[in-house]
């Protein structure tokens, strides 16, 4: 989540404040052998580390999302608040699908192709853009994914219009985000043209999530050797903030189609 202010995806109504927020971070994070251990000792065997993610993913999510994407060999998946590749990669060289990712951070942009190249699969693309303004053509998806990104976009309508556009007829949006009281995912899916087809809470997040942020509180000497004071500020302030809101603000993994004409 990164909680109370922002989240793992960067993609965000103001651009500029998340790409300074997030820049620094992401060019630190792969120094960070502090931070793989927090996450390893919440997670155990389903934390992915072999794709070093930023955030709350983990290999049973990635399974959830391959199966419910749906999309088929060669065709097109997006990854819209991609960060540095990770999920997506994982998701589309199970699928064997192209993958176009796309994030607001540059350096997270680079990065997740020069993955893609180590990681695979083939021909896998990324682009800096936006969840409100991804760049794509119109209908050129036939699947979107996006793990815990639109928590942080503040104006989701214009997000889900987003990947309305960008995804063909009939194909499926899946993602994982959390869902404070006043955020209603079912009825902001049904007026963007979705059908919500699953909604179901991630495995254990909650005490996961709670364990991460303890890791991260009780190490902060130690990030900031690593990420540098203004890349670790960014989830020492989370592990600040976060619990506060946790207990009412469920982790959901959601499968919606677009509706056909």
């Amino acid at each position: 989540m990164t909680g109370t202010t922002g989240t793992t995806g960067t993609a965000a109504a103001e651009p500029q404040v998340a790409e300074d927020r997030y820049a620094r971070f992401y060019a630190a994070q792969a120094r960070s052998a502090t931070l793989r251990r927090i996450y390893r000792e919440a997670y155990g065997e389903d934390y992915p580390e072999e794709i070093d993610p930023f955030g709350f993913v983990t290999r049973a999510d990635l399974a959830r999302i391959g199966e419910l994407v749906g999309v088929a060999p060669g065709r097109t998946l997006v990854d819209l608040g991609c960060g540095r590749g990770g999920p997506g990669i994982v998701v589309a060289r199970e699928r064997r699908a192209r993958l176009v990712g796309v994030d607001l951070v540059p350096v997270a942009v680079a990065d997740a192709a020069r993955r893609s190249r180590e990681l695979g699969p083939a021909g896998a693309r990324f682009v800096v853009g936006s969840f409100t303004g991804s760049g794509l053509p119109t209908g050129g998806a036939d699947a979107v994914m996006s793990v815990d990104a639109l928590w942080m976009v503040q104006d989701k309508p214009a997000a889900l219009a987003e990947v309305h556009r960008i995804l063909v007829p009939g194909g499926r949006f899946v993602l994982t985000t959390w869902e404070p009281a006043h955020v209603d995912h079912r009825t902001l899916l049904d007026e963007a043209g979705f059908d919500l087809e699953v909604r179901e809470e991630t495995p254990d997040w909650l005490a996961r999530q709670r364990a991460v942020y303890a890791g991260i509180t009780a190490a902060a000497a130690e990030l900031a050797d690593e990420l540098g004071a203004e890349g670790a500020e960014v989830i020492l302030t989370e592990a600040e903030q976060a619990p506060r809101v946790l207990a009412g603000t469920p982790r959901l993994l959601l499968a919606a189609r677009r509706r056909r004409p």
